[in-house]
């Protein structure tokens, strides 16, 4: 998946921010729980007041995350 997350991130890293966390530390342990993540590999798309826009649980491909990224874009500009 990280390739996959780093082409995104290339793509997008203009219109938003990637983070990511690691589950078995302390920030990432805090956030997982926040937003009752499961643990890896979890993706959130929030928008900038932190509301979850769309999540995914596992290994996705790549068009559902550059789709769900793209409707964000869309429906924000």
């Amino acid at each position: 998946m990280m390739p996959i997350v780093d082409g995104l991130e290339e793509d997008y890293q203009e219109e938003i921010t990637f983070i990511r966390l690691n589950a078995a530390a302390d920030q990432g342990r805090k956030t997982f729980r926040y937003y009752n993540l499961l643990g890896h590999l979890s993706f959130l798309l929030l928008n900038p007041e932190g509301d979850v826009l769309w999540s995914g649980v596992g290994e996705i491909s790549e068009n559902v995350i550059n789709e769900e990224i793209t409707n964000y874009i869309t429906r924000t500009n």
